[in-house]
């Protein structure tokens, strides 16, 4: 009899689809800005945007999914959109170290776009090769993934555009524990 388990470690991923997708996107894209490539850096420090709560009505069934499995209580911690145009890429990232983020796929054309590319954080142990996951979404789809995973938007090699909303998750544990650091820093700072 064997006691060996098949996984060391495992990689959380959620995809979800948008309940009543086709009414949420009108109401998000006339929400979103249009000019910008993306708002991160207009935002940085500054909160959330003013689509948070358009967008949050929108995820709200998967949110509260994800919650389950997530059990100290989730908080959107920030908010961001991006639009692709031709040419436009997003390469290769992460969003931290602690939490989860995701990615809500508003104008995708599967057709055209192509999805965001993961790259594993650790080798193939048969061959030592890099390993990369690219999930098959549609529009309406959210994707959630933990914060410290690699990935990049490829570039948009399509005359339309291509949207997203991404955003970050923090634990009610971990955003204490961060905001408590915060504090202090700033305490100790002061001294």
């Amino acid at each position: 009899m064997s006691n060996a388990r098949d996984h060391l470690f495992k990689i959380p991923f959620k995809q979800y689809s948008v309940p009543d997708w086709e009414h949420h996107k009108k109401l998000i894209l006339d929400a979103l800005p249009k000019e910008d490539y993306t708002d991160f850096f207009a935002l940085k420090g500054k909160g959330l945007p003013s689509y948070i709560s358009t967008v949050g009505d929108a995820i709200d069934p998967c949110m509260k999914d994800f919650s389950q499995t997530y059990p100290p209580g989730v908080f959107l911690s920030s908010m961001w959109y991006e639009r692709s145009r031709k040419f436009d890429a997003h390469g290769p990232h992460n969003h931290g170290a602690t939490g989860f983020s995701a990615i809500l796929y508003v104008d995708f054309d599967q057709s055209e776009h192509e999805s965001t590319v993961f790259y594993s954080p650790f080798n193939d142990p048969m061959n030592g090769d890099d390993m990369s996951f690219q999930p098959v979404v549609r529009e309406g789809d959210l994707i959630v993934f933990p914060a410290m995973i690699l990935h990049e938007g490829p570039m948009n090699m399509s005359e339309k555009e291509r949207v997203i909303v991404s955003f970050n998750i923090m634990g009610e544990d971990v955003l204490t524990a961060y905001n408590s650091g915060k504090r202090e820093g700033v305490l100790s700072q002061a001294k």
